[in-house]
Order: structure tokens, then C-alpha cells, then sequence
């Protein structure tokens, strides 16, 4: 099993109702990579709770098969088209990726 995780840290503007909105958008495109991408066996959007100086905003926990399917996922079109709707508003990205 290969996990993939991801964390975002998030520019000021997207707080409030816009967030909610941005979530959204992103849940929806995980939801669609879950059943486009063949291997996928979880992804998960999770939002921070508790800010702090150190803190994510948001985590994208997943699961795949194995690395292959790892790469589908990162090749597929509807990656790029999350990546489009994260990109704008986060100002960090910190990624890992592990077998167990």
C-alpha cells in the first residue's frame, strides 16, 4: 500500500465563505479521481481544527495500490484540474509519499 499525503497552508483570502466554497470544489474533484483513477483505494480531505503558528490548513490523505497507480493518479487530467483549483490559494505545499 503506498500513501500519499499531503499539506496545504493557505493564503489569507481564502478564509471565510470563500473557503467553503474552495472545499467544495476540491472535495468534488477527489470524489471523481476516487472513481476515474484505477488502484485508488482512499483519499481523504481533512481541514485543520486546531491553528497555530506551525499548523496546515488542509490534508489530503490517500491511498493507492501501488506506485503505479500513484503515478495514474498524478498523470490524470483531473489531477491537474485540483492542482488548478489549490495552486492559486495556497502558499505552501508539503508532500510525502510511503510504502507500508
Amino acid at each position: 500500500m503506498i500513501r500519499h499525503v499531503v499539506l496545504w497552508r493557505l493564503k489569507p483570502e481564502a478564509s471565510g465563505a470563500h473557503r467553503r466554497e474552495f472545499v467544495e470544489r476540491i472535495e468534488r474533484c477527489l470524489l471523481a479521481l476516487r472513481s476515474a483513477v484505477p488502484g485508488v483505494v482512499r483519499l481523504e480531505l481533512g481541514q485543520n481544527q486546531a491553528p497555530g503558528p506551525d499548523a496546515a490548513d488542509l490534508m489530503l490523505y490517500s491511498e493507492f495500490e501501488d506506485w503505479e497507480a500513484l503515478r495514474r493518479y498524478d498523470a490524470h487530467p483531473l489531477h491537474d484540474e485540483l492542482k488548478a483549483i489549490i495552486g492559486p490559494a495556497r502558499s505552501e505545499r508539503r508532500v510525502i509519499d510511503y510504502e507500508r
